[in-house]
């Protein structure tokens, strides 16, 4: 689809009220930014209800914002920028974006091209059966085999522990209703990843859809392996914490 079209298409639905929020926390992707943002645009083309998609920049030292600002000068009524001064963490730039999204439903999304866009309709789709959250399940992950092992091992032990029958917590690519995202606890970094727990626990229904994942093209993985003790503390607190709130 030519940028002329496009600009037809966002021209019209912009009348009505926005559906769908993505939010993205971005860092230091400029060699990704263009090429996820032509695929955004060409997965919500052919749909006609209102959408917006949020970058939100936390403290990038690349030429990420300025490639974010170029795509909110050609398309000011989609691309909403949030740019944060310095680096707070995807915890922090993601909870910016929730709480600045106006969408009845609101898409995460890694901006590192890994997740596929392509998905976000099955992930909508998987929603309307009934769901409050709809997590990406990366069964066939494109990562080291020590980030793999650690992320599945870490999943088998949450759905021992909490009885959450999803296989990929810690997948960025999920879809929300917005009266659940309200009751998001993003209070401190790395809780982004326990959101889907985090809402099950609290009564709300969660679903998965099996989605790609990509090799990285660009840039370098943020992850560290010695996060681990970090994401085990967080996870022992969630659990601690229902208990005590019965």
């Amino acid at each position: 689809m030519q940028n002329s079209q496009i600009d037809n298409k966002i021209e019209g639905i912009y009348k009505n009220d926005i559906y769908c929020s993505v939010v993205m926390p971005v860092y230091n992707e400029e060699d990704s930014l263009k090429d996820l943002f032509s695929e955004l645009l060409h997965e919500f083309a052919s749909d006609h209800r209102g959408y917006e998609i949020i970058f939100v920049n936390d403290g990038s030292t690349d030429a990420s914002l300025t490639i974010m600002q170029e795509f909110k000068a050609q398309f000011p009524e989609a691309v909403r920028i949030i740019a944060l001064n310095k680096r707070k963490g995807q915890s922090f730039a993601m909870k910016q974006g929730f709480d600045a999204s106006k969408g009845e439903v609101i898409v995460s999304l890694d901006s590192d091209l890994q997740n596929n866009p392509a998905d976000i309709s099955k992930l909508l789709r998987k929603l309307n059966e009934g769901y409050d959250c709809v997590c990406g399940w990366r069964k066939l992950r494109r990562d080291t085999f020590l980030k793999s092992f650690l992320s599945k091992t870490g999943n088998w032990f949450q759905r021992l522990f909490t009885g959450l029958k999803v296989h990929d917590l810690s997948c960025t690519l999920r879809v929300y209703k917005r009266q659940c995202i309200n009751q998001v606890n993003l209070k401190s970094e790395g809780l982004h990843r326990f959101i889907p727990l985090d809402l099950y626990l609290k009564g709300f229904k969660i679903g998965e859809v099996i989605t790609e994942h990509r090799d990285r093209r660009h840039g370098i993985s943020k992850y560290n392996h010695k996060r681990v003790f970090k994401v085990m503390k967080d996870f022992f607190q969630i659990i601690q914490n229902k208990a005590k709130n019965g």
